[in-house]
């Protein structure tokens, strides 16, 4: 499960690149081979620009990748570690370089470590675990938010075929009726089982409406108005008492003390009532 949460993706991304743009100038040097130096050393300059043109990419896609992870609370582990990789070829592009300078193998070696470290200094490691998935509560806790939402996602596309026919007062018994499932549904916690069980009551009357809601907008233009009207506030009325029995029955059922419910149901409704 990636990312249940939403996040602003890749928000720095445009800081970043412009860092390494910036950076990207520290070979620019390598350019006066081009006028003075062999073919070799045009062909031997191509390559390490190359290298560190390369590097550089590696070292941005693992900064968006970095940022992306910091702001996630569950997310996985880079397939590859992009920023490792960027300031490793840095490495070898130093070490390449310095090698035209000294006779011994030593020297090289050591400035490319240096330039290795330094750039994963300035840069950091990549990520190298998953986040989150180890913490059950976490899950838990993401797994009945994203369940919460798509059934109110659900539920609002309902009501918002309802509030096309634009009447007043079934788009406020409708929007009503959306408030109470989501207030019960909240009500159950994080808890797999107790999420699983009204997720599944809350389906159910969602289809049901669906299917209400189909009849009533066939006969909302014909002589039968005013009936398929009436029937349709009363199936409302009717589900919504049926729900609110079931739930609380399942919350019976798992053990809940029913003053529990209604403190969590009276905690839930209170910002609701506020800002009405």
């Amino acid at each position: 499960m990636h990312n249940l949460r939403k996040h602003p993706r890749h928000a720095d991304a445009p800081v970043f690149d412009s860092s390494l743009n910036v950076m990207f100038l520290a070979a620019f040097p390598l350019l006066l081979w081009f006028f003075q130096g062999s073919l070799s050393g045009i062909a031997s300059a191509l390559l390490q620009m190359g290298l560190f043109s390369i590097a550089l990419r590696l070292i941005y896609r693992g900064q968006r990748i970095q940022r992306v992870y910091d702001l996630s609370e569950i997310a996985k582990k880079p397939v590859l570690p992009y920023k490792i990789l960027g300031s490793t070829l840095i490495g070898v592009v130093v070490f390449l370089l310095a090698g035209h300078q000294f006779m011994s193998l030593l020297p090289p070696v050591v400035l490319g470590v240096v330039a290795t470290g330094l750039s994963l200094t300035a840069f950091g490691l990549d990520p190298l675990k998953d986040k989150g998935q180890d913490n059950p509560e976490l899950m838990n806790r993401l797994a009945a938010e994203h369940r919460w939402d798509a059934a109110e996602d659900a539920l609002a596309q309902v009501t918002d075929r309802i509030e096309l026919l634009d009447d007043p007062e079934l788009t406020l018994k409708s929007d009503a009726t959306r408030a109470m499932v989501m207030r019960l549904m909240r009500s159950f916690g994080t808890n797999p089982r107790c999420v699983q069980r009204i997720g599944k009551l809350v389906e159910r009357m969602t289809q049901i409406l669906r299917n209400e809601t189909q009849k009533l907008e066939q006969d909302w233009h014909s002589d039968k108005h005013l009936l398929a009207r009436k029937r349709f506030l009363l199936k409302l009325d009717v589900l919504s008492e049926s729900f609110e029995t079931h739930a609380r029955e399942g919350s019976e059922r798992t053990g809940r003390d029913a003053f529990d419910l209604e403190a969590d149901l009276l905690l839930d409704r209170m910002p609701h009532e506020t800002a009405a």
